[in-house]
């Protein structure tokens, strides 16, 4: 996941929902004034869950290239033995 394309994803959809995406900001900002603490927990466990699913997705990619390869090689032997 590249990160321009990433933040033209967001872009977009800030300019398509500029209304809703604003109304969940002012509601964000305050939760977060009235419970800082809480919320700074909160966005702790986003930011691990964020970064898992990131590590979970690079190494599905990984996985994926090898099972690829592993086929083609499967496959090359099987051409040769036939």
């Amino acid at each position: 996941m590249n990160f321009d394309s990433l933040l033209e994803t967001l872009l977009r959809f800030f300019h398509q929902y500029s209304l809703l995406v604003t109304v969940v900001g002012v509601i964000v900002l305050f939760i977060v004034y009235k419970n800082p603490k809480g919320s700074f927990k909160f966005g702790i466990f986003l930011l691990f869950m964020a970064a898992a699913f990131y590590a979970v997705s690079l190494f599905g990619n990984v996985f994926e290239t090898g099972s690829r390869n592993k086929d083609q090689m499967i496959n090359k032997t099987r051409k040769l033995v036939d």
